[in-house]
């Protein structure tokens, strides 16, 4: 069979945007649920936040950013690019139903058993299984035959393994799977309402209006955060950055990972298995390219602290999560991550005095 789940990247990655070019409170609000003890979010980071064993002006110049301009339609927001966002948000907020029969485009949750002559066999058995009706992500047959069918109904699905099937033990035979309809999902819908319900103390928005504005102006932000420090890595100088300073963001993003993944009830090998990665190494070798960007983020960043003199204070780390209690943050990603995160933040504030939009 197919895999049945795939564990995507993005609650990890979006944690570690926190980390390099982005300024977003929700990643990790986001992240709050993954037990502290599980990842060293301050790996390689001195008690201020800058990376440790290094001073920066040995390894960057820095471009010059004192009259930094960039062009509006390098920044713009686009309504789609809200409508993503929008639906990214509602996936948080599904509702179970149960009242009515399964179509296609349904996502479904489940319970199933496996078996073969009469008895199970290994990986065909999962309880509480999301499945979208039509995505083709189990066995053919198998989806069709929930069709029509209501939450509480047990069905026996009757499939037959293709004869190619990477699983040798089951290829090519006929298997029943006891198949119980435990709800279905269904995405809400953006109202008034729903936003007073479910939004209004996390984003200080009461209309649906509102906070489709509100979500322009932080992907606006978010843009224009990416272009200025995407601009000053382009423009500054490097040289060879130290491998150690790397390896500690990969592992920060591959610790990360195994714990989004393990609050999930799923291992490392699943999401290998999952996303035909090879092994633990290739994953660490895809993870390269971006965790050098955001080392060169933190060299450019720590630098112009230091020429600056910026150095980050509790007030400041309070300004930045709007003055609300930091202790959970500081508990889960310990004190140098968040001073790492603000001077990021501070420093951005600097580059952006001297820089214009048009």
């Amino acid at each position: 069979m197919k895999k049945f789940a795939v564990i995507a990247l993005a609650a990890v990655l979006s944690m570690t945007m926190l980390t390099g070019c982005g300024n977003s409170k929700k990643a990790a609000e986001a992240t709050t649920e993954v037990k502290e003890e599980t990842v060293d979010y301050s790996k390689g980071l001195n008690a201020d936040g800058t990376l440790e064993g290094v001073k920066a002006s040995d390894y960057v110049t820095v471009c010059d950013y004192s009259s930094l301009k960039i062009a509006k339609k390098d920044i713009e927001v686009s309504d789609s690019d809200v409508q993503s966002q929008i639906d990214s948000i509602l996936s948080n907020y599904k509702k179970q139903v149960t009242d009515r029969k399964v179509k296609k485009g349904d996502v479904v949750n489940i319970d199933y058993t496996g078996t073969i002559d009469g008895k199970e066999f290994d990986g065909g058995s999962a309880t509480g299984a999301n499945l979208t009706i039509g995505s083709g992500t189990f066995i053919d047959g198998f989806e069709d035959q929930l069709i029509g069918k209501k939450p509480g109904e047990t069905i026996q699905v009757k499939v037959t393994f293709p004869k190619d099937y990477t699983n040798a033990d089951v290829a090519g035979k006929d298997a029943v799977f006891e198949t119980k309809i435990n709800y279905i999902e269904e995405e809400q819908k953006l109202t008034d309402q729903f936003v007073k319900e479910n939004l209004a103390d996390s984003y200080g928005v009461t209309s649906a209006k509102e906070m489709k504005k509100k979500i322009k102006e932080e992907i606006y932000k978010s843009n224009k955060t990416d272009y200025i420090w995407n601009h000053m890595i382009e423009k500054s100088t490097f040289k060879e950055i130290p491998d150690q300073l790397i390896n500690d963001r990969i592992d920060v993003l591959v610790d990360g990972l195994k714990a989004e993944l393990k609050s999930s009830n799923y291992s490392l090998k699943d999401y290998l298995s999952a996303y035909g990665i090879e092994d633990e190494d290739t994953l660490r070798e895809q993870y390269k390219s971006s965790c050098e960007s955001t080392v060169k983020v933190f060299l450019v960043a720590d630098a112009i602290a230091a020429e600056k003199k910026i150095a980050v204070t509790d007030d400041d780390i309070k300004e930045y999560f709007n003055g609300e209690d930091t202790a959970q943050y500081e508990k889960l990603y310990a004190k140098p991550y968040l001073n790492r995160v603000v001077l990021n933040d501070l420093v951005l504030k600097e580059i952006e005095k001297t820089t214009t939009v048009k």
